[in-house]
């Protein structure tokens, strides 16, 4: 017990550690507050009327048309025609309801929005435009872009043309819808325009499948390929009817596109798909639909006749018909995997990040023919993507929009919302033997020979998986419209 008793005394003569100076305090430690200030020295200072006034600057507003496209005026500004470019734009009826900018072959239609001048300028002022709460009426409309592949619409009033940006938010679905019709008939003429590298002797097949290609790559609107190829063909009449207006610039080598195969053919297709639509589907609105396509029937009209009264009411039935294909398209879906995947969200990639994983930047390059994966098989996009039939692929090489070859990390495995992410293929398909990859030995899953398929390039893929099973053997699987 002295022992113990000694050694504890011991151990409490252990010298403490001396206190640092202040300046070896680490900086760490939080300072302490200073003393407030307990008395201060008021001064007057006299601030003017200019300087004690803030000076909210608000968008001008105007009333007339021409005033407006004074005051957005450039100094280089020298065609006979003045041109403009309209933000936050609404197109409504003499009744203020916003319309569909082809109801213009109904009711007079007006304009609400934001005057900007033609080209991008540094002057503030008048790059944030003029507000003109109503102006027109528009007189005609009209698309061109063409040969930029991307479409730009343009309405016209009687003093100017204007270059339409962007929607008011209140406006946006309703003209989604018809940029949406602009992107086919642009999709279609580069694929039917010589000048552009097309070919206006394909087949209605081919032709399908090359917008679905096109219109699918940065586009949120479409749920598959398959709704992409059902709205090409409602349209077939509207692509018609643009396509056929551009025989008058076209170029000499250019064929004419009235009398291209598979334009014609997208028309009739079309035509025989509006009329079952047309007397099953009753509008939302009440408009005597049913009776007016009757009528239009059992007189034999086509689209192109001209009869006075009746061919009026046919063209509001199909206008009046349009509208209900773009409400029934933009209702929230219930029920399908793509609803229930909309609630779903992902942390984006950047490539940057997986750059060392893989090797530099290089591009996909092929010298066999390849058919489009959309063409040899229906996309079932009715069907939940458990049920698509399962095929092997070979040979395979996934790659973005510019072939640029791409990792399958930055597409998230499950479809969801806001992806900005497009991923193509190319490979050898053939039926599926069950076969796996073991990770022992990566080439057990491939074929020592080149396989017996046919070679097809795939639609967007759109989700992907990893299956592990015993023995250290994988299946990774990617699913596009069609297929797995």
């Amino acid at each position: 017990m002295v022992e113990n008793g000694a050694k504890a005394a011991k151990r409490k003569k252990r010298p403490l550690p001396e206190i640092q100076e202040v300046e070896d305090v680490p900086r760490t430690r939080r300072p302490r507050r200073a003393a407030a200030c307990t008395s201060f020295k008021e001064k007057s200072i006299r601030v003017c009327e200019k300087s004690a006034t803030i000076e909210v600057k608000k968008q001008q507003i105007v009333e007339e048309e021409f005033l407006a496209l004074r005051l957005t005026a450039l100094e280089t500004d020298v065609e006979d025609r003045p041109t403009r470019r309209l933000n936050d734009f609404v197109l409504f009826d003499s009744d203020g309801v916003p319309q569909p900018l082809e109801m213009l072959e109904i009711h007079d239609i007006f304009v609400s929005g934001a005057i900007l001048p033609s080209d991008v300028c540094t002057d503030k002022e008048k790059e944030k435009g003029v507000r003109c709460t109503s102006f027109g009426r528009v007189e005609h409309w009209s698309i061109s872009g063409y040969e930029d592949g991307s479409p730009v619409i343009w309405i016209s009033t009687e003093l100017a043309d204007y270059d339409c940006r962007k929607p008011a938010a209140s406006y946006r679905k309703v003209y989604d819808y018809f940029y949406e019709k602009a992107r086919a008939s642009v999709a279609v003429y580069k694929k039917l325009s010589k000048s552009s590298g097309g070919d206006p002797d394909i087949g209605l097949e081919e032709l399908l499948a090359a917008v679905v290609r096109s219109m699918s790559s940065g586009s949120k609107y479409f749920s598959s390929g398959a709704a992409i190829i059902d709205f090409v063909i409602s349209q077939g009449d509207f692509i018609y009817n643009q396509l056929a207006g551009l025989d008058e610039t076209a170029k000499k080598h250019e064929s004419s596109y009235v009398e291209i195969p598979v334009l014609v053919a997208l028309r009739e297709k079309s035509s025989k798909i509006d009329k079952p639509l047309q007397r099953e589907r009753n509008p939302s609105n009440g408009v005597r639909i049913k009776e007016v396509s009757q009528v239009a029937e059992s007189e034999a009209l086509t689209s192109d006749q001209l009869v006075d009264g009746t061919d009026d009411d046919r063209r509001y039935a199909i206008l009046l018909q349009d509208e209900e294909n773009r409400k029934s398209m933009q209702q929230p879906r219930k029920n399908s995997s793509s609803g229930s995947a909309s609630n779903m969200f992902y942390i984006k990639i950047n490539e940057d990040e997986i750059a060392n994983d893989y090797p530099l930047p290089s591009y996909y390059k092929t010298s066999e023919e390849e058919t489009d994966e959309l063409i040899l098989y229906d996309a079932s996009y009715e069907v939940q993507s458990e049920h698509l039939p399962h095929r092997m692929l070979h040979n395979w090489a996934l790659y973005n929009s510019d072939l640029r070859f791409i990792s399958l990390e930055l597409l998230p495995m499950k479809q969801c919302d806001d992806i900005d992410v497009n991923i193509f293929g190319s490979g050898v398909v053939t039926d599926d033997n069950g076969s796996w990859i073991s990770l022992n030995d990566p080439d057990s899953g491939s074929q020592s020979h080149d396989p017996d398929g046919m070679c097809i390039f795939l639609s967007q893929i759109k989700e992907w998986m990893i299956e592990f099973g015993s023995d250290d053997i994988i299946s990774i699987s990617i699913r596009t419209d069609v297929a797995w």
